[in-house]
């Protein structure tokens, strides 16, 4: 199962794949992708994995999407405590045309020599920007908290 945050023409994709708990930590894989037309399946064009949260700052990150969701936050930023994807949102408009616009970076210096060396030169982050609906919004949060904090099973 994915996290999945689209844009609100459904063109570009931030995917959050792979989401699992080990210990104290959760661990998860992280692709940007794009179509051209609707109809079209979406083609990855940046992929990073094995990228490792502390439960306490992805708890940060979906305590401030909530509030996002519900209108209590106009304005997010969350950088990672380790290597992995910076999430920046802005609320523009007024509350009957209200947009959501997304901003994501990503850590490049897990990605291979090539990258790694890119990196050296300072340039480590690729970044994506496009604009979400609230709807969206609060799929992908609630889709990630249940990824990132499975409920117990229990025996019936």
């Amino acid at each position: 199962m994915t996290a999945i945050l689209r844009d609100e023409r459904d063109l570009i994709w931030l995917v959050l794949d792979d989401v699992r708990r080990i210990g104290g930590d959760v661990l998860y894989d992280v692709h940007f992708l794009a179509r051209e037309a609707i109809g079209e399946p979406p083609a990855p064009f940046l992929s990073a994995g094995s990228y490792r949260e502390p439960a306490a700052g992805l708890t940060g990150l979906l305590d401030g999407l909530a509030g996002a969701v519900v209108g209590d936050v106009r304005a997010l930023r969350h950088d990672p405590i380790t290597d992995g994807l910076s999430l920046e949102l802005k609320f523009r408009g007024e509350a009957s045309d209200l947009r959501c616009e997304v901003v994501a970076w990503l850590d490049l210096t897990r990605m291979g020599p090539a990258l790694k060396s890119r990196a050296v030169r300072g340039r480590h982050q690729s970044g994506l920007r496009f604009f979400a609906t609230r709807a969206g919004l609060e799929e992908f949060r609630d889709t990630l908290f249940s990824l990132a904090f499975p409920a117990p099973r229990t025996l019936e």
